[in-house]
């Protein structure tokens, strides 16, 4: 018996291979969290966009006018937590979720965000977990997403009146297939909008690069500040190289200081160089007055060197 016990662990350290550690994290969202219509469809291989689709057929496509929510989890890049105001009333109850005038609208009587933290000490990769709740609209026989709104798995939500179809969970490449359909410039920019959020929340590489797509080629100046600002957050090297790009292009001046803006919020290691290279070198006295105080804010000791130079010299 100890010599079965002993060859599955051994066996099960193997599988693993040298050094691999699990990722520790929560539990996977489901369709738990939901109080109210809601039905459970089963993927079997099939994409987002087909599972939507199965859901509004289940609605009936023919039906005159209407809305109803669908929602899939994904992994995070950093944890989730609904915000609970003080004063506010049932704060540890379910969150009620609404549609009104094509938009979800989370707690209409005091609206809740969320906070977004990587949980502080934190020294290995932990697995975190976000919900997207999309609104569908259906009207004259064809149905189109209005909102979407990310939440936090900390919470029950409360429906109401209104029907939501799960579609499981996602990876970063099942999901952003699905993103990227919404994305297209007849999408409308408020939700376009929203979307770069999302795309920031994915936690892989794969969506870093299609916040770069963004921010250099999207033909929306909103979308494409927007984009810039989310790959502030990043931090990624292939985000710095990406500003640095906006920032020496054509561009508009506005979106041009919304890079210098978005450097500034990086780590000191990879934001202050590129700041420290404009204030010293870009020909628009603007944007090198931008640098300058965004250095100014950093408490960097590079930018302290550099203040010196240029008042004491």
């Amino acid at each position: 018996m100890r010599r079965d016990c002993f060859l599955f662990l051994l066996a099960v350290l193997l599988a693993s291979g040298p050094g691999v550690r699990p990722v520790r994290g929560a539990v996977a969202p489901t369709a738990a969290m939901f109080r109210g219509e809601v039905t459970v469809v089963e993927t079997g291989g099939l994409s987002l966009q087909e599972c939507a689709a199965d859901a509004w057929s289940r609605i009936g496509a023919g039906s005159g006018g209407g809305s109803f929510f669908t929602a899939w989890a994904f992994p995070v890049c950093e944890a989730l937590h609904s915000c609970r105001r003080h004063g506010a009333g049932a704060e540890r109850g379910p969150l009620a979720i609404r549609a009104r005038e094509g938009r979800i609208v989370v707690n209409p009587e005091h609206d809740r965000g969320l906070n977004l933290s990587d949980g502080p000490g934190a020294t290995e990769p932990q697995l975190h977990w976000g919900v997207l709740l999309f609104l569908h609209q259906v009207d004259g026989g064809c149905c189109r997403i209005r909102d979407v709104k990310l939440l936090a798995p900390d919470r029950e939500c409360d429906l109401g009146g209104g029907r939501l179809f799960w579609l499981g969970t996602a990876d970063e490449a099942r999901g952003l297939e699905f993103i990227r359909g919404l994305l297209r410039p007849e999408g409308g920019r408020d939700l376009r909008k929203r979307l770069v959020f999302v795309l920031y929340m994915f936690s892989g590489s794969r969506a870093v690069s299609d916040l770069i797509g963004l921010a250099r080629r999207d033909p929306d100046p909103a979308v494409r500040k927007d984009a810039i600002f989310w790959l502030g957050q990043k931090a990624s090297q292939a985000a710095v190289r990406t500003l640095g790009e906006v920032i020496a292009s054509p561009e508009s001046l506005e979106i041009k200081k919304q890079a210098i803006f978005a450097l500034s919020q990086m780590d000191e290691d990879k934001g202050t160089p590129l700041l420290l290279d404009i204030a010293r070198k870009n020909p628009h006295p603007a944007l090198r007055k931008q640098a300058i105080f965004w250095l100014g804010q950093s408490g960097d000791p590079r930018a302290l060197d550099f203040f010196e130079s240029i008042l004491l010299h």
